[in-house]
């Protein structure tokens, strides 16, 4: 029997604008999916850049404090004079030169000056970190991490070591070398377990390996922190990260 061509132009009018509709359906679904990965995209770049924000917040607030105590110290004014000075009015050099050898003060040369200046101020532990803060805020990572790195080796007793090579490690992690920061947040926690960046080492080294898709050893990282620095402010982030760390391994098991 044949079909008459009236009945097939309907049929195929059907099938043709089926294919149509999931054509369109294919090409919604492609267009979504690719507006959710910039939007993912788009959120983790954000939440990069307040994460540099807020180190860079961080050191400013480091040197506003530390200029803050230098001032304090340097208004205090001594009551009485050092033990050994002898204060001698205006007017009455001549008599200061009758006075017995060992209760003048003697003027110093200008070798005996400068020795007790010490080492230039660029090579103290201060001003080598004061550098790297500097460099750190002006976002030039490589050159404040070699800062720092050079306190540490030259001065690694000093109270700005640990902070130093903390600082060093958020400088990997601002140039996305997650591996190198792992190592020296590492080391922070290892070398300087009783020093203040001990903590904020731990949690950076959890958030170092959530981001190299290492959840589990991210999880013990964390879990370490809360029971080691309970009382830190680091401990009180953990803990959050650990509730997200929670929340996305039961999302995953349905």
């Amino acid at each position: 029997m044949k079909i008459r061509p009236l009945i097939l132009f309907p049929i195929a009018l059907f099938l043709f604008s089926g294919c149509a509709s999931m054509n369109e359906r294919d090409k919604a679904i492609e267009l979504l999916t690719r507006q959710v990965a910039e939007m993912k995209a788009s959120v983790e770049e954000k939440g990069a850049k307040l994460d540099d924000l807020s180190n860079k917040f961080s050191l400013l607030h480091e040197k506003i404090e530390a200029s803050n105590a230098a001032i304090e110290k340097i208004a205090v004014v001594p009551e009485e004079p050092p033990a050994g000075l002898v204060v001698v009015p205006l007017g009455e050099e001549g008599k200061a030169q009758d006075m017995p050898r060992d209760a003048r003060q003697e003027r110093p040369t200008e070798k005996a000056a400068s020795a007790s200046i010490g080492p230039a101020k660029a090579d103290t532990p201060e001003a080598l970190y004061n550098r790297g803060q500097d460099l750190f805020i002006s976002g030039r990572y490589g050159e404040a991490r070699k800062a720092f790195l050079s306190l540490v080796k030259r001065f690694p007793e000093s109270s700005f070591a640990d902070n130093a090579l903390y600082w060093a490690g958020e400088s990997y992690y601002s140039e996305k070398d997650f591996e190198k920061a792992l190592l020296r947040f590492r080391e922070v926690a290892d070398k300087y377990p009783g020093e203040n960046k001990a903590p904020d080492a731990l949690l950076k080294v959890g958030f170092t390996l959530m981001e190299i898709n290492r959840p589990e050893d991210a999880k013990e990282a964390l879990q370490g922190l809360t029971r080691r620095y309970p009382e830190s402010e680091a401990a009180i982030k953990a803990k959050k990260a650990l509730e997200k760390l929670s929340g996305e391994k039961k999302e995953g098991s349905r």
